[in-house]
């Protein structure tokens, strides 16, 4: 027996009693998706919950273990109960499942109290905007943090749906070879390896994303810019086997000094020599920059990072900073947008580039000697 594509929630919650014990799981399985992507009122929350709890107890492990990860969504006072008795269950699968609910009810708890403090924080925002420049100013930035908001949304669609589509299509790759007649493991190795690649990089692509909007608190101090720029080159000579053989030449007067996060400028700056070592892939030329730093007056100095790679052509250089932008296969387009953020939101500087097509790749960097107090 199966249960329909069409069958509701009543029809669900029926299956609970079936004495076909892969029908019950089934119906646990579907009544998982419907907490999971529909909006319900609490009603059937309690109407679900109440359904769900009686199956704690159920011969088979199989759907006891449906049973943890179906409650996930579960908004009822039978969650904790539910969670209570599996966690404490006979077979190993059951009760590392429920563990696994448990850490995640934890993430989705913290993720819905930030939203609704991000909220207040926009709400004060906006206030204080009011209050300073008017009704007006503080209607003409909700308007663009409207836009922006639909602009993003519309790039990371497109961007996803970019990694899910290949993925798809290996998975159903693998779904048609199990349904053949005869199973060739070597066509079936490679499918899910291509799935777990585009897996990967899904998440390098969210992980990306969540620390590029993440907030922080951030604490300065005072370093030496030759240093930091020693250790940068280090640390991407050590990143990958191709990179050992990365020269670089220095310019910098040891007796410079920045104050800034080091651990998130080592970050900005590897990611951007990251970039002019993988400027000369498919060239004949080793890899090799150069780096010199200037003070611009007493207040800030200016650091180039010169690579004489592949060069980029204008509409690259255009779009280099702009989020998703990549030109290589398995980018995730958040390299030199993270250095950006970095260098120009969290440390007060800016960076620039200047590139010719064939004739390499200069990134022109300010920086703060001292950082200032900033309001935002």
């Amino acid at each position: 027996m199966e249960i329909k594509p069409e069958t509701g929630l009543t029809g669900l919650l029926e299956a609970f009693d079936s004495s076909h014990w892969p029908l019950v799981r089934e119906a646990v399985e579907q009544t998982g998706g419907v907490l999971r992507q529909v909006e319900l009122d609490a009603a059937t929350h309690a109407r679900i919950g109440s359904g769900l709890i009686r199956l704690v107890e159920h011969p088979k492990w199989e759907v006891r273990k449906a049973l943890a990860h179906a409650a996930l969504y579960l908004r009822h006072e039978t969650f904790d109960r539910m969670l209570a008795v599996l966690g404490q269950d006979n077979h190993d699968l059951v009760r590392n499942a429920a563990r696994r609910t448990l850490s995640r009810r934890s993430e989705l708890s913290r993720t819905d109290l930030l939203k609704e403090q991000h909220g207040d924080l926009m709400l004060k925002w906006l206030q204080d905007l009011e209050e300073r420049h008017g009704m007006q100013a503080r209607n003409a930035v909700r308007k663009v943090a409207e836009k922006l908001q639909a602009q993003f949304i519309k790039e990371l669609h497109h961007e996803m749906i970019k990694v899910i589509s290949p993925l798809d299509a290996s998975l159903e790759h693998i779904d048609a070879a199990i349904q053949g007649h005869r199973i060739n493991r070597e066509t079936l190795g490679r499918h899910a390896r291509r799935a777990k690649e585009r897996v990967k990089f899904l998440v390098a692509v969210l992980d990306s994303l969540y620390a590029l909007t993440r907030e922080r608190d951030l604490e300065f101090q005072t370093e030496s810019l030759l240093s930091l720029m020693e250790e940068a080159v280090h640390l991407v000579r050590d990143r990958k086997p191709e990179n050992a053989g990365l020269y670089a030449e220095f310019r910098i007067d040891p007796e410079i000094t920045v104050e800034v996060n080091r651990h998130l400028l080592l970050q900005a700056l590897t990611n951007i020599i990251q970039n002019s070592m993988e400027a000369y892939a498919g060239t004949q030329r080793a890899a090799e920059i150069a780096v010199a730093a200037i003070a611009c007056n007493g207040a800030r100095i200016q650091m180039t990072i010169t690579d004489y790679g592949c060069g980029m052509s204008e509409e690259a250089v255009g779009d280099a900073f702009q989020l998703f932008a990549t030109s290589k296969p398995h980018g995730t387009g958040f390299g030199l947008t993270m250095a950006k953020k970095i260098i120009e939101s969290d440390h007060g500087g800016s960076v620039l580039l200047e590139s010719a097509k064939g004739r390499g790749t200069k990134v022109i960097i300010t920086l703060p000697r001292e950082q200032e107090e900033r309001e935002w």
